[in-house]
């Protein structure tokens, strides 16, 4: 009898581990979300249309903050971000740490006036005397006379926009009287409905009511902004602090494979590749 329950024991314990071995594994932890900040163009126009794909694919998703390309930058480099938009070129200082860019695209600056305005077409010089204040009157310009409003994002925002504006345009100098507004959208929201304003913005913002003049008689087409002809071209980045892996990586490559090129032209600007 004793030999038997040994047997039945012995049986038992043999089969424990076959039994633990066909409990389901561990689900896998969910990859965390990475965390992108900067340029809101975009934040506004590209992401919403190229993360539905990109997470469908690899279940990673992308949290989206909305800071401006200075800050957003900033951010990136603090740690607080995993990836920076900027929609201008780096600066020495910020060449200097060594980043990983990524160009994904082209943008064009628009400079807006109502389509009630009868100005055509701006000179840089114009252009900067408008936005620093030395020129107030559009008869000063071909224009009606009537007073220039000039408007722009908040100043202190840090926006690409800006920052792109004051070294390309004003040559560093300090912008003059402007209405200060949170967004570009609201500010061609305002020259649709007031024909005496303008304001910079991108191309891929354009709504009824407004129109793009030529700059030094060239227009913001997407031949001239390729080949940098147009004045006011910027590229747009994605920036990291070092050459990105694992999830980081794929999202990178996502939009500068001939999908995301696809995403970013049809959000508005000029693709890259």
């Amino acid at each position: 009898m004793r030999l038997h329950q040994l047997a039945v024991a012995a049986l038992a314990l043999a089969t424990l581990p076959a039994c633990e071995g066909k409990r389901p594994a561990p689900a896998a932890a969910p990859a965390r979300p990475l965390t992108y900040d900067g340029a809101t163009s975009i934040s506004n126009r590209i992401l919403p249309l190229a993360l539905p794909p990109f997470e469908a694919r690899t279940g990673v998703k992308v949290k989206v903050e909305r800071s401006g390309g200075g800050k957003g930058l900033k951010a990136m480099f603090a740690g607080q971000a995993d990836v920076a938009g900027l929609a201008r070129a780096l600066s020495p200082e910020e060449r200097e740490r060594k980043p990983f860019v990524a160009i994904i695209g082209y943008d064009a600056l628009g400079v807006w006036v109502s389509e009630q305005n009868p100005v055509r077409g701006l000179t840089r010089a114009q252009l900067k005397d408008v936005f620093t204040g030395r020129i107030g009157n559009w008869k000063q310009v071909g224009g009606r006379d009537r007073p220039i409003v000039a408007c722009t994002e908040h100043l202190l925002s840090e926006r690409a926009t800006l920052e792109a504006f004051r070294a390309l345009v004003l040559d560093g100098a300090a912008f003059g009287p402007v209405r200060e507004l949170e967004d570009p959208a609201d500010c061609l929201k305002l020259v649709a409905e007031n024909p005496d304003a303008i304001t910079p913005a991108t191309t891929a913002y354009a709504i009824p009511g407004v129109r793009a003049v030529t700059l030094d008689g060239v227009a913001p087409e997407p031949k001239h902004v390729r080949s940098s002809t147009y004045l006011l071209t910027r590229p747009l980045l994605l920036v990291t602090r070092e050459a990105p892996s694992g999830p980081l990586k794929d999202f990178v490559e996502f939009l500068v494979s001939p999908e995301g090129q696809a995403i970013v032209a049809r959000a508005g600007f000029v693709a890259a590749r």
